[in-house]
C-alpha cells in the first residue's frame, strides 16, 4: 500500500488599527481646536493551516493468500496551523488483475481484498470505501481499475494547533477467495488534506457526517 502527499495551504487574516480625530468648537468666534494623531503602524500577519503527514506500519504486502489478514497501516496526520481548519482524507484505491483474470480489489463481485479505513480519535470514525469505478489518476499502474471518493471529514468540528489522528487501512483476502484472484494486486492510497476553518463554515451538498465526503456546498470551498 502507499500513501500519497501530504497538502499545505496558507490562508490570510488581518489586523488594522486605525485613527480617530475631532474638532472643537468654541463660542461664537469660531476660534477651532485640533489635534492631529501621531503616525499609526499598521499590521497584517497571515494565518497558516499546515498538516504534517507520516507513514508507519506495514505498508507492503505480498504473497498474500486466502484468509490473510496483515497488520494494518497507519497514516498519521499532526495538524499544526495557527487557523483552525477542517481536515478530511481522500481515497483512492488502484486494483489490477493477475493469472487469475480478476481484480483483487472487486467490490461488484464477491471474495475479493477487502478493505477497511478507521481512525484511532476518541470517538472512532470508520470511512466510507469507494465502490464506484472512476478515472484512473495519473501514475496508476497499467490495467489498472480505480475507485475514489473524496474529502471524507475527520470530524464535522474544526481542528486547533496540535491535533492529531491516526487513520489506519486493513485488508483481508477472505478464505473463500478463488483461483480467480491469484496474482492481482491492490494499492490503497490516502492523502489528508485541511482547508481554513475561519469565514468557511464547512456545508455539504448532504448531512456533514464524519467519513463520509463532503462535497462543498454554497460558499464552502475546499482549497
Amino acid at each position: 500500500m502507499h500513501f500519497a502527499r501530504r497538502r499545505i495551504m496558507v490562508a490570510a487574516s488581518a489586523v488594522t488599527t486605525l485613527a480617530a480625530a475631532s474638532s472643537l468648537v468654541a463660542g461664537t468666534t469660531f476660534g477651532f481646536y485640533s489635534s492631529k494623531s501621531g503616525a499609526e503602524s499598521n499590521s497584517f500577519t497571515s494565518g497558516t493551516v499546515t498538516l504534517a503527514s507520516t507513514v508507519t506500519g506495514a505498508c507492503t504486502v505480498v504473497n498474500m493468500a486466502p484468509g490473510d489478514s496483515p497488520a494494518a497501516c497507519g497514516l498519521g496526520t499532526t495538524y499544526s496551523g495557527s487557523l483552525s481548519a477542517y481536515l478530511a482524507v481522500d481515497v483512492v484505491i488502484e486494483t489490477q488483475a493477475g493469472t487469475g483474470g480478476t481484480t483483487l480489489y472487486n467490490p461488484a463481485g464477491s471474495n475479493g481484498l477487502t478493505v477497511t479505513i478507521s481512525d484511532n480519535q476518541t470517538t472512532p470514525v470508520t470511512y466510507v470505501v469507494p465502490s464506484t469505478s472512476t478515472t484512473c489518476p495519473g501514475g496508476a499502474p497499467t490495467g489498472s481499475t480505480c475507485y475514489e471518493l473524496d474529502n471524507e471529514l475527520l470530524g464535522t468540528s474544526s481542528y486547533a494547533n496540535g491535533a492529531a489522528d491516526t487513520i489506519s487501512t486493513a485488508v483481508t483476502l477472505p478464505s473463500t477467495a478463488g483461483n480467480i484472484y491469484q496474482g492481482g494486486a491492490a494499492q490503497v492510497i490516502l492523502t489528508a488534506h485541511a482547508v481554513q476553518a475561519k469565514n468557511n463554515t464547512v456545508a455539504c451538498s448532504s448531512t456533514a457526517t464524519a467519513g463520509h465526503s463532503c462535497t462543498p456546498s454554497g460558499t464552502f470551498a475546499w482549497s
